[in-house]
């Protein structure tokens, strides 16, 4: 067992070799004004929360659905590293996820952007179809099925079971679980997934850190965080440990962490944490880095929790694109927790953009708006990674044998269609 001391020290080592969110406050804010900055653009995916309350309320008893496309990546670590899409028939992905190998459970993660109608309408679309072909199915005599949310923190897990067992109502829920104060997004965007599972007695599961504590990790590292704070979302330090030591982690933070805090640095807006405490100077790469890790293991950890007290069940979980996609964040950590007991782990990204599979800031608005057209084809599809002992930029680097492997964008992606 690694103690929590050698813990901090090995990911802050991670952290300082690479090179160079929030959900409160200014940080959020400012975020979410860029991107709805970003829909006036045109880019067709993002819509303001304003728009989110013409969103039709879910029907569990409705056969409206939303048409869509899906694809299925198929990655190459051969010499010719070239990765292909396959077609999927929509119905076909249904059962796919619906599934769990050998009846041992596991979990969906459904990538989305946060204020997207169209995603929303495909989240409430997969839960109703998965929950409704389980039923079906049986499997065995456990159809168990739970959909996580990463909009709501674990303090609140008690609203969450009240709102399902009809004790409050759909503005209670949001009052409660102070829903404007923590998260932002539209509300009104998530609600009819609220409904739908609330109409089909599906639990609702709180996957992320409360903002307190995240906070403090945020203005003083990892060490911020009590011993029994941090294995609160950390129950398996060893493991948290050892996932930063994989050859293709710090690839994973080079493409998408690392970029992440280059733009939220270029904006002016790693000043405050997520609790709005005004920091001395900007917060350090190293704290970024350890409040963006502590926020997947969490979400990991507590999807991992639920599928092991419930053998069999299946967790559908609503969190962002940028958490799921190339295995490094919330996936690749829940593989990790569930290898033992051979739990699934199946990742979907929806309406994914040129934007979502390149580093942060690399992509202009116009770029976006053009690749939008070409449907799934201008996307990265994975990300190479090196052997152990070769060296980045080196000449060996350039070499087919020195690859390592690759990391998919995911398994499967899913486009609504244009007019829907």
């Amino acid at each position: 067992m690694v103690s929590l001391n050698a813990c901090f020290i090995t990911l802050l080592t991670i952290a300082e070799s690479c090179t160079l969110v929030s959900a409160l406050s200014t940080r959020r804010d400012v975020l979410g004004s860029a991107l709805r900055s970003a829909t006036a653009a045109g880019s067709g995916v993002l819509v303001s929360s304003s728009l989110s309350s013409l969103v039709p309320i879910a029907n569990a008893d409705d056969d409206t659905t939303t048409a869509f496309s899906s694809y299925r990546i198929n990655p190459d670590a051969s010499s010719k590293l070239d990765p292909t899409l396959t077609p999927i028939d929509p119905n076909k992905l249904t059962q796919i996820l619906s599934k769990t190998s050998g009846n041992h459970g596991g979990a969906v993660w459904l990538g989305e952007h946060h204020n997207s109608v169209k995603d929303h309408k495909l989240q409430a679309q997969f839960i109703q179809k998965i929950h409704q072909h389980r039923k079906q199915q049986q499997f065995g005599s456990n159809n168990k099925m739970a959909v996580g949310l990463e909009m709501v923190q674990v303090q609140f897990q008690q609203v969450l079971d009240a709102y399902i067992s009809k004790q409050i109502s759909d503005d209670e829920l949001k009052e409660q679980v102070q829903w404007e104060k923590r998260w932002s997004w539209s509300f009104e965007g998530y609600l009819p997934i609220f409904q739908t599972c609330r109409q089909l007695n599906i639990p609702l599961i709180a996957l992320n850190v409360d903002s307190e504590d995240l906070g403090l990790v945020e203005a003083n590292g990892l060490p911020g965080l009590s011993r029994d704070k941090l294995q609160k979302y950390v129950p398996d330090p060893n493991g948290f440990a050892q996932f930063a030591r994989n050859r293709y982690y710090k690839t994973y933070v080079d493409y998408v962490i690392s970029p992440s805090f280059d733009l939220h640095k270029k904006m002016g807006i790693l000043r405050t944490t997520i609790t709005g405490q005004v920091l001395e100077e900007d917060m350090s790469f190293a704290r970024f880095f350890s409040g963006r890790i502590l926020w997947d293991e969490s979400m990991a950890s507590n999807a991992y929790k639920w599928v092991v007290n419930n053998p069999g069940g299946l967790i559908c979980c609503l969190v962002g694109a940028d958490h799921v996609k190339f295995t490094g964040g919330i996936t690749g950590r829940f593989e990790r927790m569930a290898k033992e007991q051979q739990l699934d782990c199946t990742s979907v990204i929806l309406n994914p953009t040129l934007i979502d599979t390149r580093p942060s800031g690399s992509v202009s608005m116009l770029s976006n708006v053009a690749a939008l057209a070409s449907g799934p084809n201008d996307l990265t599809l994975q990300l190479r990674y090196l052997k152990e002992g070769v060296d980045v930029g080196s000449e060996e680097s350039r070499l087919p044998d020195s690859t390592g492997g690759v990391l998919a964008l995911a398994d499967y992606l899913v486009l609504s269609s244009s007019n829907t």
